[in-house]
């Protein structure tokens, strides 16, 4: 079943792949400042980036609904990509939490389980770039009137969205497995880690949950 025509508006899908951009950018800067907690560095200035780039992406989501008011054709009800738009910004949302939860105090004080972090933080990068790059394959596809090579391609990138974030559920069961191990000598610090360690996955997992929900665009 294709999930849209051809002739839907080039503005729309446009600013579908500019708010998946945005998307990412904000989990860059969520990296960012992972990465500034785990040197022990301030975070602030990260903390405001994060939440800037979020913003604009969710100006972009408002946008596209203006956009799905009007004339716009769609194979199916506009809900539909309406829910694609809402599941890919989800990941945005998730990126800002994690860096909330870093602005209530500092990280659990342990070398190692800082550096399980990072590890995770940018395997959850990994998994939401290459979410990136499924979506602007949307071009090609719609380019090709959903020709089954774009298919393939557009196939290939989401399963690698699910391979990354399957690495990413690894480096999540590490690092969380050390925090709980290691971590009775600071209780609440180990605690607010593990929390930042959930909600680094979530991110992981709503990138995973957005790139499976285009697969029924694909389905042959």
């Amino acid at each position: 079943m294709k999930l849209f025509e051809s002739r839907i508006g080039p503005s729309v899908f446009k600013s579908y792949y500019k708010h998946a951009e945005r998307v990412f950018e904000t989990v860059e800067r969520m990296n960012d400042c992972v990465k500034a907690a785990c040197e022990g560095t301030n975070i602030k200035e990260h903390i405001k980036a994060t939440s800037k780039s979020e913003l604009k992406a969710d100006k972009i989501k408002n946008k596209i609904r203006d956009m799905l008011r009007g004339s716009v054709r769609l194979a199916v009800d506009k809900s539909v990509f309406l829910e694609l738009v809402s599941r890919q910004d989800r990941i945005a949302d998730y990126a800002e939490n994690v860096t909330e939860i870093l602005s209530f105090r500092e990280l659990y004080d342990n070398t190692k389980a800082r550096s399980l972090v990072l590890d995770l933080a940018e395997s959850v990068t990994a998994t939401v770039e290459e979410y990136q790059k499924t979506v602007g394959r949307f071009e090609f596809l719609l380019e090709s009137a959903f020709a089954n090579r774009e298919k393939d391609i557009m196939h290939e990138h989401i399963v690698r969205v699910n391979e990354l974030e399957h690495s990413a559920d690894k480096a999540e069961a590490k690092a969380a497995a050390y925090v709980f191990t290691n971590g009775d000598d600071q209780p609440l610090a180990a605690a607010h880690m593990y929390r930042l360690i959930q909600r680094l996955d979530d991110v992981a997992n709503a990138a995973e949950t957005a790139a499976n929900s285009l697969l029924p665009m694909i389905s042959k």
